[in-house]
């Protein structure tokens, strides 16, 4: 015996036939919710202003990616400084033993003249 099921969703909004579940968050809560094509573009013009300001979180851990520190395969700008370049710029950042250092504090070091 073979069985069908046609699951149809409902515009959670106005009633009429929904083409796809919305899911967002808001104040730790998660929400979904059914709407046509025209109430989902609605929502997401809505939300528009505030998305373009915010920061995306990893939804699995809660957690807000920091921004890349570099182009993948880009070598920073300390890696390309002469060892006793290097031996200087460590005494000036006072980071003897650091493992990272970013390329915006090696440039207050080149716009300090190198000292």
């Amino acid at each position: 015996m073979a069985k069908t099921v046609i699951v149809k969703l409902t515009d959670d909004i106005d009633g009429g036939d929904a083409d796809e579940t919305v899911h967002f968050g808001l104040d730790g809560k998660s929400y979904e919710i059914d709407v046509s094509t025209t109430n989902g573009a609605k929502l997401r013009q809505a939300l528009e202003p505030y998305i373009q300001k915010a920061r995306v979180r990893d939804s699995a851990t809660g957690a807000t990616p920091r921004p890349a520190r570099s182009t993948a395969g880009a070598p920073s700008l300390y890696s390309q400084l002469r060892d006793e370049e290097k031996v200087r710029f460590r005494a000036w950042a006072n980071m003897p033993t650091a493992r990272r250092i970013s390329d915006a504090r090696v440039k207050g070091w080149i716009a300090a003249g190198r000292p």
